[in-house]
């Protein structure tokens, strides 16, 4: 199974939207090529959470849902408000009404055997005391919800692998980039790894650097029981040859494919 992680799409901001439309085009024409049937999005879909950029959001997504594609989207800090740095219960309406469609997280999808678990790492920060910040957190509720769900999925032997979808950063130590409760959530994924029958995935975004965490010094991947551990770089941003890139995860091989887009 292939699946297409896109991340920090930042509609609303410079000409992003015209380089969306490019990248949408871009599947679309080359399934053939891609062969992915799954596109996650982790996160930071719009700029500011406004009204009309959730709407050319669902514009764009309509393009891959209408083509036959399952466009999984989680939430970041920009959907939910005024510069990435506020939590607007409007907002957070919006990505409702507009993208998810989902109230309670984590949301469960199940594709082919495989467990998509969406995470909403935004929820924590509406009952945190500090109102302005870009952390992020799960919140006591998510994380014991997800605990839950993990151990039913380890008792269903229809269940081939679990993979793990949010927008925030669990590892970087930086402020702003990593979560509030990243601790609590990687405790729970190495309590639980036997659940994720050692075929599982964490993707996610934020910071707008691509990196697959697999390094042999800090063992990342090993040491959570995790068979890939990556953050998609922003999609929309240009590499120095001047290219997007579109990164196709092969579930069953492990292998992340990037395809530059002009």
């Amino acid at each position: 199974m292939k699946i297409i992680h896109l991340s920090d799409l930042h509609i609303g901001k410079s000409n992003n939207l015209e380089k969306i439309s490019q990248l949408v085009q871009w599947i679309l024409n080359q399934k053939k090529i891609h062969q992915a049937s799954v596109v996650a999005i982790s996160g930071d879909i719009t700029d500011d959470g406004a009204d009309w950029q959730f709407q050319q959001a669902r514009e764009m997504l309509d393009r891959l849902t209408e083509a036959g594609f399952t466009v999984l989207p989680v939430p970041g800090n920009h959907d939910y408000g005024l510069f990435g740095i506020t939590e607007s219960k409007k907002s957070a309406a919006n990505f409702r009404k507009y993208l998810s469609g989902q109230v309670e997280y984590p949301h469960l999808v199940v594709i082919e055997r495989t467990a998509f678990l969406l995470l909403n790492s935004m929820e924590g920060e509406f009952s945190a005391v500090e109102m302005i910040g870009a952390e992020g957190s799960l919140g006591k509720k998510q994380l014991k919800r997800l605990a839950g769900i993990l151990e039913e999925l380890g008792e269903n032997s229809a269940i081939k692998r679990v993979i793990l979808i949010l927008h925030h950063h669990p590892f970087d130590l930086k402020r702003f980039h990593v979560m509030r409760d990243a601790k609590r959530f990687l405790k729970i994924l190495k309590d639980k790894k036997q659940m994720m029958k050692g075929k599982a995935a964490v993707l996610f975004g934020h910071k707008h650097v691509e990196k697959r965490y697999n390094d042999p010094e800090d063992h990342k991947e090993d040491s959570y029981g995790l068979d890939l551990i990556y953050a998609s770089g922003s999609t929309v941003e240009r590499n120095q040859e001047g290219k997007m890139v579109v990164p196709v995860i092969d579930l069953d091989d492990l292998v992340i494919t990037r395809y530059k887009i002009d």
